[in-house]
């Protein structure tokens, strides 16, 4: 799974000059459904002419929460957004946007065994796809960098497989809700 998020991102920095593009880097606080809040942090490529661009965002989140003792495990998410965007006109410094697209997360299960010392836990946490949608602005600064603030709005399940006692126990998870980024980027 490293090689294709590797691949993918070498393919991204490779593309990227071929047209007209940006790569930034940008700040994010997550709020899924069925966990706490949580900041993150990821880069953002665009490619692409005129109104329309081809963007592919890499974003990573750590500790997330969902169990009153939030000792006993950790989640990392890491959501691999492919969209499209279109720019709606504005000003020359002001630009908003909107685009959809289609998410594939990453995650990270990890569980304390202390509660249950020689219990197996197999906990697994299978990839899945999603969709987003998103809204935002850019802040033009000057010829080569820019601001923007957006809000992306993801459709995505995950579900939690675990093996305590012999028998499979399977727990959804909504990672569904509201990421508020706010980045900085170059472009060319």
């Amino acid at each position: 799974m490293k090689k294709l998020v590797l691949g993918l991102l070498v393919l991204a920095l490779c593309a990227g000059p071929a047209s007209a593009g940006s790569v930034g880097l940008f700040g994010s606080s997550y709020s899924p459904n069925d966990t706490d809040s949580v900041e993150g942090f990821g880069v953002d490529f665009e490619a692409g002419e005129g109104r329309t661009q081809f963007q592919m965002r890499f974003s990573l989140y750590t500790d997330f929460r969902t169990d009153p003792n939030p000792e006993i495990f950790e989640l990392e998410a890491t959501p691999i957004d492919f969209g499209v965007n279109w720019n709606f006109g504005g000003g020359a410094s002001v630009k908003p946007y909107g685009g959809i697209g289609v998410t594939y997360a990453l995650f990270d299960f990890s569980v304390d065994t202390t509660p249950a010392p020689g219990q197996p836990r197999g906990v697994d946490i299978d990839p899945e796809f999603g969709y987003y949608a998103q809204i935002g602005l850019d802040f033009t600064l000057n010829d080569s960098w820019e601001m923007t603030a957006e809000a992306v709005y993801r459709i995505l399940d995950a579900e939690v497989e675990v093996d305590d006692i012999g028998l499979p126990i399977d727990q959804a998870v909504s990672m569904s809700g509201v990421a508020l980024n706010v980045g900085i980027g170059v472009h060319w």
